[in-house]
């Protein structure tokens, strides 16, 4: 494919992935990841910030990865094996009742890596599973169950440049990136504006870069 690749991430479902999020990745063609969850509490204080069962198949059959990242964004650290597979599972089903396969990617929620519940992600098929920890997935090196990450936000906008300084030419090798809500009024300390994003993605355009979804990069 050749270039420097990154991947876009995208968490928690929030109505901006489908109305602007969307629209900006179709224009310059790149590919990315979004991993969605339903909390009942999340949506019980503000439904209309969150991406409904309908709105998500729009995002899968516009050709982008639809990830698992539980059903009530769990911290799965503090679950048991059965819980951990209850929250996987039933995240599954409700993909499923909307014509979305099962998914190949997983997000844990929080972020940090989950050693109980990375054992039981090969159960649902999963090839890969994102952090937040920092770094370069160098697949002659990193375990697939813990793939790092650069989290960016308005707060920590370096991260982003941190990230691309550190994407390399070796097709074995990706950086990866992950936004929440453009913007995330739900969840105001990750928010990101929307000139911030349309100026990374202008600049990822604007280098070259390969970006893609994780399922790309875990499928070679």
């Amino acid at each position: 494919m050749g270039g420097k690749q990154l991947i876009l991430t995208f968490d928690d479902a929030c109505k901006s992935h489908l109305e602007f999020v969307l629209p900006v990745l179709q224009q310059y063609g790149f590919g990315a990841t979004f991993f969605v969850c339903r909390p009942d509490k999340w949506l019980q204080k503000d439904p209309e910030a969150y991406l409904s069962g309908e709105e998500i198949l729009q995002i899968y059959r516009a050709g982008f990865e639809i990830g698992n990242h539980t059903m009530n964004h769990a911290g799965m650290a503090a679950l048991s094996d059965e819980e951990c597979r209850f929250e996987l599972k039933t995240l599954n089903d409700w993909l499923a009742q909307y014509g979305i396969p099962a998914p190949v990617s997983f997000a844990y929620p929080g972020g940090p890596y989950c050693a109980n519940a990375a054992q039981l992600l090969p159960e649902f098929g999963i090839r890969a599973a994102r952090t937040t920890e920092l770094g370069l997935w160098d697949k002659a090196k990193t375990d697939p169950m813990r793939v790092p990450c650069f989290a960016v936000s308005e707060n920590d906008e370096n991260n982003f440049y941190a990230a691309v300084e550190l994407a390399n030419e070796d097709e074995n090798c990706a950086v990866t990136i992950l936004y929440h809500g453009v913007p995330d009024l739900a969840h105001p300390w990750c928010n990101t504006p929307e000139d911030m994003f349309a100026k990374h993605m202008k600049y990822l355009a604007d280098n070259d870069f390969c970006v893609i979804s994780m399922k790309d990069f875990s499928g070679r």
